[in-house]
């Protein structure tokens, strides 16, 4: 099973690539904001990609009016609207939303 590596977290996990990221993190109980329920309106299940860019889905529209051109390219994606095949190691930012 693929695993993404949340560096900032210090946290390994197993997801399961057929659902979203944002489903495998609600799962697993890894904190990530999610207002709109994860229908990409409010970006708050963001989060940077530091390695396996390449193995995700393609950037969604929702994600290109959400992010800048040079977020994108430095690897700003949303949990709602990436899948990945293989394994990742990201960023989750922090934020009181995250927490609450």
């Amino acid at each position: 099973m693929p695993k993404i590596e949340i560096i900032n977290n210090n946290l390994i996990i197993d997801f399961n690539p057929a659902v979203s990221l944002l489903n495998n993190f609600h799962i697993l109980g890894v904190p990530i904001g999610s207002d709109c329920g994860g229908r990409g309106n409010c970006g708050t299940c963001r989060f940077q990609v530091l390695d396996g860019k390449k193995t995700m889905t393609p950037v969604s529209d929702m994600e290109r009016f959400r992010f800048t051109k040079e977020e994108l390219e430095s690897g700003w994606r949303l949990a709602c609207q990436s899948h990945a095949l293989r394994d990742l190691k990201i960023i989750i930012p922090n934020n009181e939303k995250q927490l609450k």
